[in-house]
């Protein structure tokens, strides 16, 4: 093992571990659907929340974020689906 590699070793702290809990977006919808969708992820069981974009350009609230914790992202992905 070479200086450079020993360095590299130390210097490496491994892979980035995600944070199961962070919350991340799995759709971007439009502002009537959004409110409904996450009240049937939640009854559901998913720990969805949501909030409305807006948008700078025509001036008004356009679409809608729906977020879960990113160990839930796949299944609310594939309900969001079915759903919308």
């Amino acid at each position: 093992m070479s200086i450079r590699d020993v360095v590299f070793k130390l210097l490496n702290r491994g892979d980035v571990v995600a944070d199961p809990d962070e919350p991340v977006e799995v759709a971007l919808v439009p502002i009537g659907a959004g409110p409904m969708a996450v009240a049937t992820l939640r009854g559901e069981g998913f720990d969805a929340t949501g909030n409305e974009t807006f948008n700078i350009v025509s001036n008004v609230l356009s679409d809608y974020r729906i977020l879960v914790p990113r160990r839930e992202a796949e299944r609310a992905t594939a309900r969001l689906s079915e759903i919308l």
